[in-house]
């Protein structure tokens, strides 16, 4: 009987390793070229005028940190050309971190449509288009 318990639990636990390896090992990697071309000109520059680039965030271009009025402050800011996951300005508009997270309170976090559009021009290339 001992022996059964025994058997069943390392089986039981078996089992959740197998599980926890298949789900952990998924990674949903984002085909870029198959989704349609996002624009800098058209769309990036719409999401950055309204949310960052204005009189005290990243609107000067003496702002103490870095200007967000052109692609090249863009592109300085943290941009990774190929790779959202690696480029700071998607980690600070999509982080849950209250004190990192940007635009900061009082203004509006960015849509989830808006961190979309950004996460896929910068996949893209970030090109300037």
């Amino acid at each position: 009987m001992r022996n059964s318990i025994y058997l069943t639990s390392i089986f039981s636990l078996g089992i959740l390793i197998i599980i926890s390896a298949i789900f952990t090992s998924c990674k949903h990697k984002t085909n870029f070229e198959e989704l349609t071309e996002i624009s800098y000109s058209k769309d990036i520059t719409k999401i950055i005028n309204s949310n960052c680039a204005f009189s005290g965030c990243h609107g000067f271009s003496n702002y103490k940190k870095f200007s967000l009025m052109t692609y090249e402050g863009l592109i300085n800011a943290g941009v990774s050309a190929g790779s959202p996951q690696t480029s700071e300005i998607y980690s600070v508009i999509k982080t849950l971190n209250e004190n990192e997270i940007m635009p900061k309170k009082p203004y509006n976090e960015l849509t989830e449509k808006e961190i979309q559009l950004i996460y896929i021009w910068i996949g893209q290339g970030a090109k300037n288009n």
